[in-house]
């Protein structure tokens, strides 16, 4: 399976309604309710991440290398993205922030909805009986996105986005599912490292 991280959208100009701009760059952003006590919320419910591809995706890969995606492709590779995510997400943010999740609402749960969008896998796997692999110099790119809500009464926290990418390297290398499985793993845990610290920060009342 092969991941990117976010993919180039343009910033979004006028705030949430109720949220403030604290961190923006030219790869992300995070808005949050300034009223918001962060340290009153030890607890995660979070939903199984949504996964779509770039526009045209599908059709660039063909007329690029000549790769045919099938609609179970597609299915695959987002079933296990998502179950990647989920599992990077709950390691840095059990283990590393202490945050305990939970399947019910509760008045110290955040509901934590995440959408990867314009994922671009440069050379995917396909279905099939023999293990492929092409020349690439990166693996692709994703943005991902969150929505922090109070389990509660539904009130929006935060939203989060941030594109990710696997690096450019200069030169080709083999690209497989186990080289795709591994850059995907790493963005992810890069954006979840700069979650994390983020929500160490509210949590301490120490956001710039």
């Amino acid at each position: 399976m092969s991941l990117s991280a976010l993919a180039d959208t343009d910033p979004v100009e006028t705030p949430d309604p109720g949220l403030d701009t604290v961190e923006k760059s030219w790869h992300g952003e995070i808005r949050f309710s300034a009223d918001v006590d962060w340290a009153s919320y030890s607890k995660i419910q979070l939903e199984r991440a949504t996964v779509e591809f770039r526009k045209r995706w599908a059709r660039d890969l063909r007329q690029r290398s000549g790769i045919i995606i099938k609609e179970r492709d597609e299915e695959r590779i987002k079933s296990d993205l998502a179950d990647l995510l989920d599992k990077v997400f709950i390691r840095e943010l059990s283990s590393k922030a202490g945050y305990v999740f939970v399947d019910e609402s509760g008045a110290d749960v955040m509901r934590v909805v995440p959408r990867v969008v314009d994922l671009d896998v440069i050379a995917p796997d396909r279905v099939r009986d023999y293990i492929g692999h092409s020349l690439t110099d990166s693996q692709g790119s994703m943005t991902l996105e969150l929505e922090f809500y109070d389990s509660l009464n539904g009130e929006l926290l935060a939203t989060t986005s941030q594109y990710q990418e696997d690096p450019i390297k200069g030169y080709m290398e083999w690209t497989n599912s186990v080289t795709n499985s591994r850059a995907a793993r790493l963005m992810l845990e890069r954006w979840t490292i700069w979650l994390r610290e983020w929500l160490d920060e509210a949590r301490v009342g120490t956001l710039d």
